[in-house]
């Protein structure tokens, strides 16, 4: 890379998504049944949610994954594109991108999805100065739970961020398998995000955390929804509040979304307890819109 220009404020690899949304009356649809949509809209999703949101709180952002040839992956192209994210580091390969179809009902939500070929990121999709030149990455772990051959690339990317000294954030994402390999990468990142559920199925509950982390540099956020979120650092628990909402429109991307708003934060300075609390808060902004693109530029909420 020859110039300022060419350096960006987050690296965000892997997990970069389309998104379809449905909404219906009820959940869950059975066999047999007939449900209608009242309405459909397309999206980035999963770790592009987290950049397009990261974007409008002002970073300079860049994506690196796989994407199909298909016409879904031009969709999501654009939209990265239209708001300002650098997709050059994308690469388009024959297949298709993976897709969520994320189902919207009256109390909760279910995905039905297809695995494309951001499953097959390899090392050789990683350029070493794209890491070096960049002031923090961020991995979506969504994929380390159905290949363990994604998490020597998330080793890799973790070794070669720790030779520069930029700083790592990463997602465990559903955290259903391949729970040793998620635990060992945990511990060689600056920061971890997941929610209650991938905590559990982690360490049992934030004491575990708590303990596996306490002696590392390690910073945990725990996502709590409704109830805020968690900050576990050398075995100290604190806790970020929430924010009321009265009128959400859905929870889908929520925490892509405070990812997206906690990473913001510390790049603008903030500690990281007040890059939880904005973390709550532009999530807490996320649900009472039916798709990310609809958030407004974000960069002036930065205050404290």
């Amino acid at each position: 890379m020859s110039n300022n220009e060419d350096k960006f404020d987050l690296m965000i690899i892997s997990d970069c998504v389309l998104d379809i949304y449905y909404r219906v009356r009820e959940l869950p649809i059975k066999a047999g049944d007939v449900a209608v949509s009242d309405i459909i809209a397309l999206s980035p999703g999963g770790a592009c949610t987290t950049a397009i949101v990261a974007r409008k709180l002002g970073l300079k952002v860049a994506v690196i994954d796989r994407v199909g040839g298909d016409p879904f992956s031009d969709i999501l192209i654009k939209y990265l594109n239209d708001v300002g994210v650098h997709t050059g580091f994308i690469k388009r390969v024959r297949g298709f991108v993976t897709i969520s179809n994320n189902i919207i009902g009256a109390d909760d939500h279910a995905f039905m999805g297809y695995l494309g070929v951001g499953k097959e990121l390899t090392i050789d999709d990683i350029n070493e100065n794209i890491i070096r030149n960049s002031r923090a990455v961020f991995i979506n772990g969504f994929y380390a739970s159905f290949t363990r051959d994604i998490i020597k690339v998330f080793a890799e990317v973790i070794r070669i961020a720790r030779k520069y000294s930029v700083p790592i954030f990463l997602d465990t994402g559903p955290s259903i398998n391949n729970i040793d390999l998620m635990i060992n990468l945990i511990k060689s990142v600056s920061t971890v995000f997941m929610n209650e559920k991938e905590m559990r199925r982690l360490f049992g509950d934030i004491n575990g955390l708590a303990n596996t982390t306490r002696g590392t540099d390690v910073i945990a956020v725990v996502k709590l929804g409704s109830k805020g979120a968690a900050l576990v650092h050398n075995g100290v628990i604190h806790q970020c509040q929430p924010y009321n909402v009265s009128n959400a429109v859905t929870t889908i991307g929520a925490g892509d979304t405070f990812d997206a708003a906690y990473m913001a934060g510390i790049m603008h300075g903030l500690s990281p307890m007040n890059s939880c609390d904005l973390g709550n808060r532009i999530a807490a902004l996320r649900i009472q819109y039916l798709t990310p693109i609809e958030l407004h530029n974000l960069e002036g909420l930065i205050t404290w």
